[in-house]
This record gives structure tokens, C-alpha cells and sequence, in this order.
């Protein structure tokens, strides 16, 4: 993807991503109006509040999706590669976000190979763990798992998969949005805010490395985002 598609991409989404806001900024104004003229009861004051707080958070949300959108699109026009481990990345990545998997008793299991290394920018690799690893927690119930994996598929390429075992996907919409970024977005099963940014910001960045993403459900329950990552070899 050259710079100009790049951007062209970019605009799209902050068109999509600003209707969101509007949209979600809407309720808080109501809210906050019927508060301010006294059109609700004192006793029904902390429900009213505990609404705002709710749609504040979406905003938050999107904004931190969009600010990462724009930080990694700077990076890559000027990125720099280097020979990562992506176990460690993963593993690094993984002490950061135990409080989110306490919170559901989530078991998240390492079983990326120790001794394969990529060629590739570790802040985006690291972007993209933080990505599909929240989706997949928003979307998995309590006292399940989220088993991360790879497998080299030829002497070019290293394979990862996320897999969950959570409500699953609706297999054509995902693909939908990820050839036409196109919007889509669900909120997680303890209505978690979801932007639908974050799918998207994945595949901004393996694009630009000419790598890819799918999405499939399972047999058995949940669902699984495989992307690829091109191999380090030593010259």
C-alpha cells in the first residue's frame, strides 16, 4: 500500500469514526440536559450519571482508537524493522493486561515457538496483540481461554492465530470490513465499548509490511483471527 492509499484509507475511517462520536456525544447532552433542568428524579439522579459515564467511555474508546490510527500511520510511512521474537512480545504484553483477565477468570496461554523471529516493527507487532487480544476478552465469557499460537507456513512467512472461545463472528461482515472498511462494531458481553477501530488498525499495519488478516469461526465455539508476519533470516 503506497502513502496516498494509505491516507485515502485513513479519511474513510475518520469519516466513519466522527458520525460514531457524534452519535454517542448525542445521548451525553441529553443526559446531561435533563439532569440540568430538573427532568429527573433525585432518586434516579446515579442511573442517569452511571448512562453518561457509560457513553463517555465509548467516546474515550474511540478517540484512543483514532489517536493510535494516526501515531501508526505516521510510523509506517517511516517505519523501521528489526529481528523480533514475537513470544516475547506476546509475553511481555501479557503481564500489562492481567487485571483485564482476572476480571473474567481468562486464561490467556502463550504457544508461540521461543526460537522464531519476524522482521518487523515491535511497537506494531506489540499494536496488534493489544488489538485482537482485547477483542478477543470483550467477546469470551467468564472462566474461558485465549490461546495464541504459530506455525511457520513456508520459508517467507510465520503464521499467528488468536483463537477464543467466546459468541464467535458474523463471518461476512468481518470480511466486509476488512476489504471495505466498512463500519462494524459490538459491544463485548459485559457491554464492553466496542469501536470496530481496532480491526481495522491491524490491518493498516500488516498491509503496509504486504501481510495479511482473515477471521473464521470455530467448530467448536468462538472464533479465531489469523494474520501472518514475514520471517527474519539471517543474510
Amino acid at each position: 500500500m503506497e502513502k496516498g492509499e494509505l491516507y485515502e484509507k485513513d479519511d474513510r475511517l475518520l469519516a466513519e469514526a466522527m458520525h460514531t462520536l457524534k452519535n454517542m456525544v448525542t445521548p451525553i447532552t441529553a443526559y446531561s440536559e435533563m439532569i440540568q433542568y430538573g427532568h429527573v428524579e433525585s432518586e434516579k439522579i446515579p442511573e442517569v450519571a452511571k448512562k453518561i459515564g457509560f457513553c463517555a467511555s465509548n467516546v474515550a474508546s474511540v478517540c484512543t482508537d483514532l489517536m493510535r490510527i494516526f501515531r501508526v500511520r505516521g510510523n509506517l510511512v517511516d517505519k523501521t524493522v528489526e529481528e523480533v521474537c514475537p513470544y516475547e512480545v506476546l509475553r511481555d504484553y501479557s503481564y500489562m493486561i492481567e487485571c483485564n483477565l482476572d476480571l473474567k477468570r481468562i486464561k490467556l496461554l502463550n504457544h508461540l515457538d521461543k526460537s522464531v523471529t519476524v522482521l518487523f516493527n515491535v511497537a506494531m507487532l506489540r499494536s496488534i496483540f493489544v488489538n485482537l487480544i482485547n477483542n478477543a476478552i470483550k467477546f469470551s465469557p467468564e472462566d474461558s481461554t485465549i490461546e495464541i499460537s504459530g506455525k511457520i507456513v513456508d520459508e517467507n512467512t510465520y503464521e499467528i492465530s488468536v483463537k477464543d472461545e467466546g459468541v464467535g463472528i458474523d463471518e461476512a461482515k468481518i470480511e466486509e470490513k476488512l476489504n471495505n472498511n466498512t463500519d462494524y462494531s459490538t459491544p463485548g458481553l459485559q457491554n464492553e465499548a466496542g469501536t470496530g477501530l481496532g480491526l481495522l488498525l491491524v490491518k493498516i499495519i500488516l498491509e503496509k509490511h504486504q501481510k495479511t488478516i482473515r477471521a473464521y469461526n470455530n467448530k467448536d465455539k468462538g472464533s479465531t483471527f489469523v494474520f501472518t508476519l514475514p520471517l527474519y533470516k539471517e543474510n
